[in-house]
């Protein structure tokens, strides 16, 4: 799903299905790749445990991927040359509410969880 959503998140209504249908004309392989390279590096220079929770974790669950990947894709999108001093905010409370496993496909909890790490790595 991360290869359609940083396109199209707003428009998310909780079946995933139909979402990817929809939304695969729009698809740029080569764009996205970049894009998706981009976002990589970006977390693994700037996020102590990447993706995951802890440096003992063994999975990521994928509200926290989607939350992170995405977030970080518009961050990039905004600030190419983007640069953060700190990434506590991933252990806040108000992270966590949007990243567990209720708020999987809830469009509020999506678009909340994406722009949450949007604004705190642009420092809004």
């Amino acid at each position: 799903m991360y290869l359609l959503i940083p396109n199209n998140y707003e428009n998310f209504v909780h079946n995933v299905n139909e979402f990817l249908v929809d939304n695969m004309n729009s698809f740029n392989e080569a764009g996205f790749f970049s894009e998706f390279q981009n976002m990589i590096d970006f977390v693994g220079k700037n996020f102590p445990y990447g993706f995951a929770k802890s440096a003992k974790a063994k999975s990521t669950p994928r509200v926290r991927f989607e939350a992170i990947s995405v977030g970080t894709a518009l961050a990039l999108r905004e600030n190419p040359n983007l640069e953060v001093d700190n990434v506590d905010w991933l252990n806040s409370q108000e992270f966590k509410q949007y990243t567990t496993s209720d708020a999987s496909n809830n469009e509020g909890k999506l678009k909340s969880r994406i722009e949450y790490v949007r604004d705190k790595l642009l420092g809004r």
